[in-house]
């Protein structure tokens, strides 16, 4: 009996692969679409910038068809598609809540297309919104799989719970990932193995402080009940993971001291384990960006990349990089930070981590404002903080939108950057769950701004910047205070900003 998959890398069974991505792209149209599409809307989502756009559709149309030997009848103007008699198409069961009995639930959540996703901006904002449907409709149907079991959860499906609960995190549905992740505590609570619970504790508690919410008391707990569950049965590995997640809970909080204690703790957990060795050090330079010990970022960084390429976890490489542009970029290390981008945005788009896109396009914004290249930058920063809201991210939702106010006072509308930046401001503020470090971003370049068109606000900015920085260890941003107000024409400032910026041993914060 022939599959028709889509979710995942596409293919057919018992049907030689079809060479393109085209192809497949038009076959997810279709068969996702909720009626008949219209040839215009086809050639408008996959042929934007073709010569003949109905030959490059008629072309792709016949592509199709043998994509699928036949097993998929497309016809019409508008198009309809639908299987033959006797197939099966993964999507359709999702879209249908139909439990599937010839393809695995357990890959109902995969991606839509994965690794075959045509490069037309275009359509990747259509396979955006539908990937999201797709796994959201693909847990509901797991869940209903699960809720006719007659039998408890074991150890096997407790880890699979976690694997998708991941899955649908990376997909850039949070709510639902963690769903699915204390789905998977409940079920190893239930189980009464405390080894399975550790491990779905401390994947709960990852997904919640870096998905929903830094400081949520609960995803705390849960980390701190896993490290202690951990530590008592021996489980190194887990023991590491709750541990550096409850450093980074510190780090986003602000309390330096306290989470260097816990990194200390969780490289002592995983010695011999690249992997977790690899998170460790990621965590650790994200703790030492703009604090005292900056200096040491990004090599710490440098080596979480080596790390994480080693441990085979591209996706963990990713972030090590993304985060190591954004260290290089604090030290005005432009060209090393832009290397860094080019391939952490590499490996974002081949393994479409969808929830991390916002923050790598928010750097390359960031890129080419200092390139000065503003109207780029604004471009590419709009689409950024659009995929930040979908995606309900509120770190993401600030970076970005700091990142716009920057690049529109550059094309001449200054004081609507300001009013932007304070509402920002004012909104981090009542937001515990925000890391620390990104209001005091905000601030430094609401300061900036400020000089340009209201530069009688500058000097107030600035020392709630520095008192802030100073409440949270981020020394860098006291020093950048101290800046704000040397340009001024304070000359105490200046001989503030030059004394703690050789302490820190960073030059790009000597720069006047």
């Amino acid at each position: 009996m022939t599959v028709v998959r889509l979710l995942g890398p596409p293919r057919t069974t018992g049907v030689p692969p079809v060479r393109g991505r085209k192809p497949w792209a038009l076959l997810a149209l279709l068969l996702c679409a909720t009626g008949p599409v219209p040839r215009c809307r086809a050639v408008e989502l996959l042929f934007p910038g073709s010569d003949d756009p109905a030959a490059a559709l008629r072309w792709t149309l016949s592509r199709a068809r043998r994509a699928t030997g036949g097993a998929i009848r497309i016809t019409g103007d508008p198009l309809r598609a639908g299987p033959a008699d006797g197939v099966t198409v993964d999507v359709l069961d999702v879209l249908a809540g139909r439990r599937p009995d010839r393809w695995p639930v357990t890959e109902a959540t995969l991606p839509l297309l994965e690794g075959c996703e045509p490069d037309v901006p275009e359509f990747t904002a259509w396979l955006h919104g539908r990937r999201l449907d797709l796994a959201r409709a693909g847990l509901r149907l797991q869940r209903s799989r699960r809720n006719v079991a007659s039998s408890p959860a074991g150890r096997t499906a407790v880890r699979e719970l976690v694997r998708v609960g991941e899955h649908v995190l990376d997909a850039g549905a949070a709510r639902d990932g963690t769903a699915v992740l204390a789905g998977a505590a409940r079920r190893a609570r239930a189980l009464g193995d405390d080894g399975v619970l550790a491990e779905a504790l401390a994947h709960y508690g990852r997904g919640i402080v870096h998905a929903v919410a830094s400081t949520d008391a609960g995803a705390v707990a849960a980390l701190r009940e896993a490290d202690r569950l951990a530590t008592r049965d021996g489980l190194a590995g887990v023991a590491a993971l709750a541990r550096r997640e409850l450093g980074f809970v510190a780090t986003a909080t602000g309390d330096q001291a306290g989470a260097m204690a816990q990194l200390d703790r969780a490289e002592a957990a995983a010695t011999g384990n690249v992997e977790q060795q690899a998170g460790v050090a990621y965590v650790r330079g994200f703790a030492l960006v703009d604090g005292p010990g900056s200096a040491s970022a990004v090599p710490e960084l440098g080596r979480a990349v080596a790390l994480a390429e080693t441990a085979d976890r591209p996706r963990a490489a990713a972030a090590a990089l993304a985060m190591r542009a954004r260290a290089r970029l604090q030290r005005d290390e432009d060209e090393a930070a832009e290397a860094d981008l080019v391939r952490a945005r590499a490996l974002v788009a081949e393994y479409d981590w969808t929830a991390m896109r916002p923050w790598v396009d928010q750097l390359h914004g960031e890129l080419l404002l200092r390139a000065g290249r503003p109207a780029e930058a604004e471009r590419v920063l709009t689409d950024a903080l659009t995929l930040a809201e979908v995606l309900d991210d509120a770190c993401w939702i600030a970076l970005t939108s700091r990142g716009l106010a920057a690049a529109r006072a550059r094309l001449g509308d200054p004081a609507g950057a300001v009013t932007a930046l304070r509402s920002s401001c004012a909104a981090l503020v009542a937001d515990p769950d925000v890391c620390c470090w990104i209001e005091l971003h905000l601030r430094d370049t609401l300061c900036a701004v400020s000089a340009a068109c209201d530069p009688a606000s500058v000097a107030a900015e600035s020392r709630v910047l520095a008192a802030r920085a100073a409440r949270t260890g981020l020394d860098e941003y006291v020093v950048r205070a101290a800046r704000h107000r040397a340009r001024l024409g304070d000359a105490d400032a200046a001989r503030e900003q030059r004394d703690r910026a050789t302490r820190l041993a960073n030059p790009a914060l000597l720069r006047p």
